[in-house]
């Protein structure tokens, strides 16, 4: 407590101190970057724009900006494959001692799903990796209730067979490498045992 009391204190004595002899304060636009693990990410900021490479943990803008200014750093573009958000990327130069933002990244993700024919039983889960889903009697179409991320894997298979009924998944369906969007092209046939 008594330390976040201190940082406007210690700013406002810097900025004073420095107005005493001429000079005026000025702050770097900085911050870190989480998770970042393909290129095409730009940092924007006052009309200045920062590109960012994968695996890149740190970013500062080139341009200081003075005591005062206010700063918003937004994403310009996001990178491949990828969502970023920027938390604390706004406000005004001073009232704290340095400018640090934090630019978190995550991997895309989408769902698999497709089309079910001769359902006429309860009973039937579906398996991508060790996620499971179960598909009701009567049921034309799922999806997956867990997600797969971007250029990942997936291989759907039955877990476990409906009563009565003996469903497989139509070949070259079900396994591929994710995409930039929803898979529904997943075929699942299901006859009498």
């Amino acid at each position: 407590m008594k330390l976040s009391c201190l940082r406007p204190l210690a700013a406002l004595l810097l900025t004073l101190g420095l107005a005493a002899c001429g000079g005026k304060a000025s702050y770097d636009v900085s911050g870190t970057i989480t998770n970042l693990n393909t290129n095409g990410l730009v940092l924007a900021n006052g009309g200045v724009n920062l590109p960012i490479t994968a695996g890149q943990t740190s970013f500062t803008f080139a341009k200081r900006i003075d005591y005062g200014t206010e700063y918003n750093i937004t994403v310009q573009n996001q990178p491949a494959h990828m969502n970023c958000s920027i938390s604390g990327g706004t406000g005004s130069a001073g009232h704290y001692l340095s400018i640090q933002a934090a630019v978190i990244c995550s991997q895309n993700t989408y769902t698999v799903g497709g089309t079910v024919t001769g359902l006429t039983a309860d009973g039937l889960v579906l398996i991508n990796g060790n996620a499971q889903t179960a598909v009701t009697k009567g049921s034309t179409t799922f999806t997956l209730g867990s997600r797969v991320p971007d250029g990942d894997t997936y291989g759907i298979s039955i877990f476990t067979q409906p009563t009565g009924l003996k469903c497989s998944v139509a070949p070259n369906t079900g396994v591929g490498v994710m995409g930039e969007a929803n898979v529904t092209t997943v075929q699942i046939a299901c006859n009498p045992a």
